[in-house]
């Protein structure tokens, strides 16, 4: 049965390693979609955990994370759909 990072009283798990989040939570907090999460994780620029197919993102790596794109000059959002005009 899988498991989700959720206790039953819907907190972030806590371990040994401290509290982990999901892809999922990290893009609710961000407001950004999941995919892109998934794609900072995929380029090294979010660190995050694997386990199997599982993966987590450690609260005290969310917070580095943060700090660095807060200091980041040309952080720009993601590229516009052909077709889909800028305001």
């Amino acid at each position: 049965m899988a498991q989700n990072s959720l206790t039953a009283r819907g907190q972030p798990e806590t371990g040994p390693l401290g509290t982990v989040y999901t892809t999922q939570e990290v893009a609710t907090m961000l407001k950004v979609a999941q995919r892109t999460v998934q794609d900072w994780i995929r380029e090294g620029a979010l660190p995050a955990m694997r386990y199997g197919k599982l993966i987590r993102i450690r609260e005290a790596d969310l917070v580095a994370f943060g700090e660095v794109m807060s200091q980041r000059t040309d952080v720009s959002p993601s590229p516009t759909p052909a077709g889909v005009a800028q305001e």
